[in-house]
């Protein structure tokens, strides 16, 4: 008896597996993809989070703005006591400003109430390692029988803005109310109160703030104090 073999009965069969430089082509193409995947993802999160940053820098400027706006608009041309001259407690310089103000920012200002004595500069500051100059204010309740504002020294700085290249302060008014009203930027009248106060405000990466313009809407005569023999006032305003 014959037996016929088929040439294809001795071959083994094939197995649907990868060659090992198949699967590394696939290790690296699939490592190549989650790179790019990642890479993608991670530039989303920090353009994210820059685009959030200065989002919030923005709004946190615009409230420093809205803020100084109702303090200069809330100065109270208040006189020093005892003083023959009858100094309006106001001290306007070009980077810095000391005034009194109607505006109490303390927790507890209904029960306080009066008046307070504020000061608007920009000094040396430290922010998480980091040295710069930075926009404060010192706040603290009025004394009214001081004669200067050497008493504020004391108080507690607050820190406005970070980053302040340079503040830049106006004043408009005039001598007497005969004079022509201009710009200055100090003001040397103890006797009298600008109309206008106007704040600039330069930051190191050379942003500009929107300029503060403020009228100022109390006149000198607010200020007038009164002793046992007379009632000693400033001249009003035009």
């Amino acid at each position: 008896m014959k037996f016929i073999v088929s040439k294809y009965a001795c071959r083994r069969p094939k197995h649907g597996g990868f060659t090992l430089l198949e699967l590394i082509i696939s290790l690296a193409l699939l490592g190549m993809l989650l790179l790019l995947l990642y890479s993608g993802l991670n530039i989303g999160i920090r353009a994210w989070d820059t685009g959030d940053a200065k989002v919030a820098q923005a709004a946190h400027e615009r409230s420093v703005q809205a803020f100084l706006r109702r303090e200069l608009g809330q100065i109270f041309p208040v006189r020093w006591r005892g003083i023959p001259e009858s100094k309006i407690a106001f001290t306007g310089e070009k980077s810095e400003l000391r005034f009194v103000t109607t505006l109490n920012l303390a927790a507890d200002a209904a029960s306080l109430g009066g008046l307070q004595w504020g000061h608007i500069y920009v000094a040396d500051d430290e922010v998480n390692g980091k040295r710069m100059s930075s926009l404060f204010i010192r706040r603290d309740g009025f004394d009214i029988f001081a004669k200067d504002f050497d008493g504020i020294s004391a108080s507690k700085p607050h820190r406005l803005l970070e980053d302040v290249k340079e503040i830049e302060i106006d004043y408009f008014g005039a001598e007497t109310d005969a004079a022509e009203p201009k710009w200055e930027s100090k003001w040397e009248n103890p006797l009298r109160m600008p109309q206008l106060v106007r704040l600039r405000i330069e930051l190191q990466n050379g942003k500009s703030l929107p300029e503060i313009v403020v009228a100022l809407r109390i006149g000198e005569e607010a200020g007038c104090y009164e002793t046992n023999f007379q009632r000693q006032c400033g001249p009003r305003r035009a």
